[in-house]
């Protein structure tokens, strides 16, 4: 009996210490898997970081070396990409100046407020993107409600503007921000835009931290440059003058205002565009090992410093 017992004793503790070699293996392994992930990530970030650092450096050279910003130049021409190892690295640039930037509206709704004397019934920026919800096939009528979400008042644009008032009755309250807008999908919370108008219209619009930003004649897409005149131009015409875009050096001011397309639309079209860019969108793609980062930074571009005025990281 006592042979037994001890026999019974030493299989208990074979099984315990088998438990908790099991254990600590499996504790060993978590952490190298996790140590390598830290690596990895690490890595993915300094490769972003890298990627960013270049871009910038690409954005300046085109400064001093050309006199326009167009499609053709190489900071638009960096390449698939490249491996490295263990890991790949893509770098693109975009045209921030290429889209509408939402917060011209806010210097016009500014303006309207604080200057004496009559104001315009439509000013510039604001009739531009009622045509851009136009020719995107999307209700002009909701200008209103943007503008309301960027004024500092409480008054609100006919029926389809919406104040305090409105968004405070809903399921889940909140206030109409009355400041500029901080990023395109803040566009959701503003009354009458949903997921899929948002969508729709946010490859053409962007946030910069300023107003007055003009439209860049050389990197706009067509349904941009269709806004250009006081009635949308047709899309064969906007197609028409994307396709007449001097490849080697884009259009000058001059050049694009002398155009047959833009006939009687000068007065129009020389307040809502640039042949030079300011700020440009640098898109870094970084993958090490099981690592995947997208770094989305927002250059802005100027004769003193080139500088990242904004980072958004995504894995």
């Amino acid at each position: 009996n006592n042979r037994g017992l001890a026999l019974v004793i030493v299989l208990f503790i074979l099984a315990m210490m088998m438990l908790v070699v099991t254990w600590l293996t499996d504790e060993i392994l978590l952490s190298i898997h996790r140590t390598g992930n830290l690596r990895d990530s690490d890595q993915a970030w300094q490769m972003a970081v890298g990627s960013e650092q270049w871009g910038t450096a690409v954005l300046s050279r085109d400064l001093a070396a050309s006199e326009t910003d167009h499609l053709n130049e190489g900071w638009n021409n960096l390449g698939a990409g490249v491996s490295v190892e263990e890991g790949k690295l893509a770098t693109r640039i975009i045209d921030l100046q290429g889209r509408f930037n939402l917060n011209n509206l806010a210097e016009e709704v500014e303006t309207a407020a604080t200057a004496s004397g009559e104001q315009p019934a439509i000013l510039p920026w604001t009739a531009a993107f009622n045509r851009l919800l136009a020719v995107l096939e999307i209700d002009p009528g909701l200008t209103a409600a943007v503008l309301d979400w960027l004024d500092a008042d409480q008054s609100v644009r006919g029926s389809y503007g919406a104040e305090d008032s409105d968004y405070l009755g809903l399921d889940i309250p909140y206030r109409a921000a009355n400041r500029r807008f901080s990023d395109v999908s803040e566009l959701l919370w503003v009354k009458g835009f949903d997921e899929g108008i948002v969508a729709k219209l946010a490859p053409f619009v962007t946030v910069l931290p300023e107003s007055r930003v003009g439209i860049n004649i050389n990197t706009a897409a067509p349904s941009l440059l269709r806004i250009l005149a006081a009635s949308p131009l047709s899309e064969g015409e906007a197609v028409s003058l994307a396709d007449s875009r001097p490849p080697e050096v884009g259009y000058t001011l001059g050049q694009f205002l002398d155009h047959p397309l833009m006939a009687g639309e000068q007065d129009v079209a020389s307040l809502l565009i640039t042949d030079r860019s300011n700020y440009f969108a640098v898109l870094s793609t970084a993958e090490y090992g099981r690592a995947r980062i997208v770094l989305d930074s927002v250059v802005q571009r100027a004769t003193q410093a080139t500088q990242v005025i904004q980072r958004r990281r995504r894995y």
